[in-house]
């Protein structure tokens, strides 16, 4: 078992008498499932991060393909459900009357993070045997270092995209998927590259990047379209900084769970479909979107970083 881990949650309910019984709802915690979990706990974890529409469901859908690794989006772990647990173990902390030692600590807060995120793991694996496990969250970009805090051994996988195809692709994702409110809140184009690159493509790259720079052997950065140019070349290089096998089938495997057909039951490249998650899986299309407005837009708010990543 991992030595972090307290016993309390390794214990799971016990069967001390109470006054007043468990309802027969409740099913105590068995020690085989938290043995699970900490196996599962043992092995190479990740995350893959990125500013939205980067490709960060493609990243995951070609590491899901290899045999020894399983990937899943979205835990929202550290965005969502770290503060949740933090609001409960600070409520619990001011009603609880057992004193001192009754409190929760950061460190148990991240043992019970830990735990939760083990069982999601469990539901992900299954009985099947792997190696690695990853989770996809794009906002996790803005937490890599909660999340090392509580997974030392973590790898992080960044992806990259130049920023006026995000804007494209996400325009047109939020135009499907949120309709009449999401035009009435970003009225044209313009509106909305000023508000996704200030408030997702720059703060998630200047982040992530922060932290790469702090972890430079638990950080990797990918260019959605050096992946576009050579997928294979870019798997292999993957599949190396997690440690798994790089083999040629092994890589062919990811290739053919992560190619655009698969992924769109069908379609190439190019061929558009406004309807799909996976609109057009192209380079440059902010080209046949961007007038010269949006285009000043972008440069204002963008800055110097397109620069700095090559985009321009």
């Amino acid at each position: 078992m991992h030595p972090s881990l307290s016993p309390r949650l390794r214990r799971g309910i016990s069967n001390t008498h109470h006054e007043n019984p468990m309802p027969a709802t409740i099913t105590p915690a068995k020690p085989s499932t938290l043995q699970h979990v900490d196996d599962l706990l043992s092995k190479q974890l990740f995350f893959i991060v990125g500013c939205q529409k980067s490709g960060t469901t493609w990243v995951e859908r070609l590491l899901n393909g290899h045999p020894d690794i399983r990937c899943h989006g979205e835990g929202y772990f550290a965005p969502v459900l770290m503060p949740l647990l933090q609001q409960a173990i600070q409520a619990y902390n001011q009603r609880q009357k057992a004193g001192p030692e009754g409190l929760f600590t950061d460190s148990d807060l991240r043992e019970l993070l830990r735990t939760a995120v083990g069982l999601s793991f469990a539901r992900w694996v299954g009985d099947a045997e792997v190696q690695a496990i990853g989770e996809k969250t794009p906002e996790n970009a803005l937490c890599m270092t909660p999340l090392l805090q509580c997974f030392p051994d973590a790898k992080f996988i960044h992806i990259t995209r130049d920023g006026r195809d995000v804007c494209v692709s996400g325009w047109f994702h939020n135009l499907r998927k949120a309709g009449p409110d999401f035009a009435k809140k970003f009225p044209d184009l313009n509106k909305y590259i000023q508000y996704t690159v200030t408030q997702h493509w720059l703060p998630y790259i200047q982040h992530a990047q922060q932290f790469g720079q702090q972890h430079p052997e638990r950080y990797l950065e990918l260019r959605y379209e050096d992946l576009h140019a050579d997928p294979e070349t870019q798997t292999k290089h993957l599949l190396t900084f997690l440690g798994m096998d790089d083999s040629e089938q092994a890589t062919l495997a990811c290739l053919e769970a992560g190619s655009f057909k698969k992924l769109t039951e069908g379609r190439t490249r190019g061929e558009e479909d406004k309807a799909s998650f996976f609109r057009k899986g192209v380079i440059g299309d902010w080209q046949n979107h961007f007038d010269e407005s949006n285009l000043a837009a972008y440069n204002q708010a963008a800055g110097d970083l397109p620069g700095k990543l090559g985009y321009i």
